[in-house]
């Protein structure tokens, strides 16, 4: 099996991506809409969901990482599954931040494999797409120390290893991209030569 062009594994893989992406943008829609729904029932004294979103305190069934706050327990559907946490601004504002994170990664990938499944591999569109992941992968650095220095008060719950992984990811692919947009001039020079 080839791994780049059409009916090749690149393909395969943009096809997973897509699935991935969505599926990971369906857990952030259902995690929003069950802190609204227990927002609701907080501030109304409203029963909407009570088996599927709850609130409360649950002992020592979860640890916490604010003794005050209350957590939540939203059931997953068609699963036994459950997600677990404190419920506070700061777990909406993470679930949010690194959800989104990773389905706007997913998402680019899907793109950038989409255009590899093409017979010309080294179009425009591709080269677009290396540059906004890789200026995602960097960005995502300030904005993630940003994140954490406001939820933890705290510089030190800042992982290196995190960092050093999106930062090395981010440099690696503009230098991709680089090989692409040399490929891509070649081809064009090509074009025009026959």
């Amino acid at each position: 099996m080839k791994l780049i062009g059409e009916n090749s594994l690149s393909t395969i893989l943009n096809k997973l991506l897509l699935i991935g992406f969505f599926g990971q943008v369906l857990y952030l829609g259902y995690l929003l809409f069950g802190f609204i729904v227990s927002f609701i029932n907080q501030n109304t004294g409203s029963h909407y969901f009570p088996q599927t979103f709850r609130v409360g305190n649950f002992g020592d069934e979860i640890k916490k990482t604010n003794p005050e706050a209350l957590s939540f327990q939203f059931k997953m559907p068609f699963s036994d599954a459950v997600t677990k946490g404190d419920y506070t601004i700061h777990t909406l504002i993470s679930i949010i931040f690194f959800l989104g994170f990773y389905s706007m990664f997913t998402f680019y990938l899907f793109k950038i494999f989409k255009g590899m499944s093409n017979d010309i591999i080294f179009n425009k569109k591709v080269i677009i797409y290396l540059k906004q992941f890789a200026l995602l992968n960097i960005l995502f650095i300030p904005f993630y120390c940003i994140l954490l220095f406001f939820i933890d008060q705290s510089l030190y719950q800042i992982d290196p290893i995190f960092i050093l992984l999106h930062l090395s990811t981010g440099i690696i692919i503009l230098f991709i991209m680089e090989f692409f947009k040399k490929g891509y001039e070649l081809q064009t020079q090509t074009d025009l030569t026959i």
